[in-house]
């Protein structure tokens, strides 16, 4: 074949072997690249990185049990607190106290009793006993149970359990407060001081709240209530 190659024309030698170096040069880049990319996608020991195991690291959640006692009506639940959970140390002044409840037949003198006590009465709490203290100073005592019934949602059973002793309510001198003092009693409104005042300067002192039954501002019954409370 090669001596063949020899008896072809001077062109056609020079066409085959500008095929054949062109086929060669192919050949070559072709192999020298594909040597490169089997370096470069082969990894070393060096390049190898092992993957590092991933700590999640899980907080402590410290779950706090609540125990609510309810231990009086319903209004007062919100002085219920959380105790569980608590240093022992920090507990007993933590936990609010709430004293024994009184049973049927044993009572409490309105008069003399303090928010403690009146707390002790069934369907009494925090709030009414305020409210009974407040309302029997603005009095200035109390000379009947029913007069609780004045103050707004007052639980009426709770009368049950309360006695008045001895009432000895502080008396108010007609014939000596001015308007302003007088009408600072839950029984003396603005025009019945007006009244008082009015009956001062026509006809002089006061003998008996009696004497202020002709006054429109004091029918029967406004009378009598204000009653034990009147000096003169």
């Amino acid at each position: 074949m090669i001596r063949e190659f020899f008896y072809l024309q001077k062109s056609d030698r020079k066409v085959i072997l500008t095929l054949l170096v062109v086929i060669a040069v192919a050949l070559g880049v072709i192999f020298l690249t594909g040597e490169e990319q089997d370096v470069s996608n082969t990894l070393t020991p060096a390049d190898t990185v092992s993957p590092q195991p991933v700590r999640v690291q899980k907080s402590k959640q410290t779950v706090v049990k609540t125990r609510i006692v309810y231990r009086d009506r319903p209004s007062q639940r919100h002085y219920a607190r959380r105790a569980s959970g608590m240093k022992e140390e920090r507990r007993d002044s933590f936990i609010p106290r709430y004293p024994e409840k009184i049973k049927l037949g044993e009572h409490v003198v309105l008069n003399t009793a303090d928010t403690t006590a009146l707390r002790t009465v069934p369907g009494i709490g925090p709030y009414f006993a305020r409210k009974i203290v407040q309302y029997g100073e603005r009095l200035g005592g109390y000379v009947s149970i029913d007069q609780l019934d004045e103050i707004e949602d007052f639980p009426v059973d709770a009368k049950d359990y309360l006695v008045i002793e001895n009432a000895q309510p502080r008396k108010l001198n007609v014939n000596e407060l001015s308007l302003n003092d007088l009408k600072r009693h839950p029984y003396i409104n603005y025009f019945q001081a007006k009244a008082i005042m009015d009956y001062r300067r026509l006809h002089g002192r006061i003998g008996s709240i009696d004497d202020l039954r002709l006054s429109k501002d004091f029918p029967l019954a406004a009378i009598e209530r204000l009653r034990p409370y009147l000096s003169y």
